[in-house]
């Protein structure tokens, strides 16, 4: 499925390297087709809570889902990686 640039999704995986958990939100940058034996992927850029950039990376789609109407966003401290 592909997702819209510049919108917010969730991370369904960990991203340790980033300092990033599972269900962190991540915004859309650029969307990469597939190509040989490598799977569709999205650049990703994640923010503070004050829009700040902390990351930039990419990630497979399987690795992003929508956010939908049932999801709650919260508050955490950003661990360093």
């Amino acid at each position: 499925m592909k997702l819209p640039l510049y919108k917010d999704v969730a991370l369904r995986i960990n991203v340790l390297d980033k300092g990033l958990q599972k269900g962190d939100i991540v915004t859309t940058v650029e969307f990469l087709e597939a190509r040989r034996d490598l799977p569709n992927a999205y650049v990703v850029e994640a923010f503070n809570a004050i829009g700040e950039t902390i990351a930039v990376f990419t990630v497979v789609e399987d690795d992003l889902e929508l956010l939908t109407a049932h999801d709650v966003l919260s508050k955490r401290t950003l661990e360093a990686a």
